[in-house]
């Protein structure tokens, strides 16, 4: 009953406005907390996204303190090989730098289904690898993996016991009770099975789709935050970047 009650105040935080947007921290769930920021989908803010490239190769932290303008939102924006070259595909304004990856291979962007991120200039979309051609006009696009949710369906390859737990961050997509289309992005504030984190996202804001970014290198900034992982001084190569 608590967790419902919960839900149901989140949802009647995103009532019709807009441009919207809501950062939430410190939301329970299943006997951990988890930070998510909330962007309502529509022109105006989609044109607010960018990926910022770390091309000096600084700390997390000294990334976050060189910002000019600290009134935005961060968060991993794909998987990267040890040399900092995306594994799959990165546009950016509109530029494809690099096309989709369709290899199997070792590690968590390979455990399929995997999936991208793609924003146009009127809606947001994750999909499926196999369905990234199917998306014209991408401004923006991150491949990623593994998918958490797909047409509302768990991962199969998630086991409800497992012990592989890490912090880890991702983004779905759900619509209100006024069929208002809305991007979530969260982050776990401690370590926490694929599962576990799918649910998140499954049973708090009824995301139909919901696709992984990173697990334990993950971090998610924005104002007035108090990072749940705050140690966390790590390399990220590159972020998916919202303009507040």
């Amino acid at each position: 009953m608590k967790h419902l009650f919960l839900f149901l105040l989140l949802l009647s935080v995103y009532t019709p406005s807009f441009g919207q947007v809501e950062s939430l921290s410190n939301i329970s769930f299943n006997g951990n907390t988890f930070n998510a920021f909330v962007v309502k989908v529509e022109p105006e803010t989609l044109k607010k996204f960018d990926v910022l490239i770390n091309d000096t190769g600084v700390s997390h932290q000294d990334f976050i303190s060189g910002l000019s303008d600290t009134t935005c939102f961060l968060i991993n924006a794909s998987i990267s090989d040890p040399n900092c070259k995306p594994l799959g595909l990165f546009v950016k304004n509109g530029l494809t730098l690099q096309g989709p990856n369709f290899k199997d291979g070792v590690g968590n962007f390979y455990l399929k289904p995997n999936g991208a991120l793609l924003i146009t200039a009127s809606d947001a979309i994750i999909c499926e690898s196999s369905q990234i051609s199917t998306v014209p006009n991408v401004e923006l696009g991150i491949q990623s993996g593994p998918m958490l949710l797909v047409n509302g369906v768990v991962n199969p390859q998630f086991n409800p016991n497992s012990t592989n737990k890490q912090v880890r961050c991702g983004t779905g997509i759900f619509t209100n009770t006024k069929n208002e289309k809305f991007i979530v992005f969260a982050i776990s504030n401690e370590p926490v099975s694929f599962y576990d984190f799918t649910l998140f996202f499954s049973q708090k804001f009824k995301c139909n789709v919901a696709l992984c970014l990173e697990s334990a290198g993950c971090a998610m900034f924005f104002p007035n935050q108090e990072s749940p992982n705050r140690d966390f001084n790590n390399m990220i190569c590159n972020y998916l970047y919202f303009k507040i």
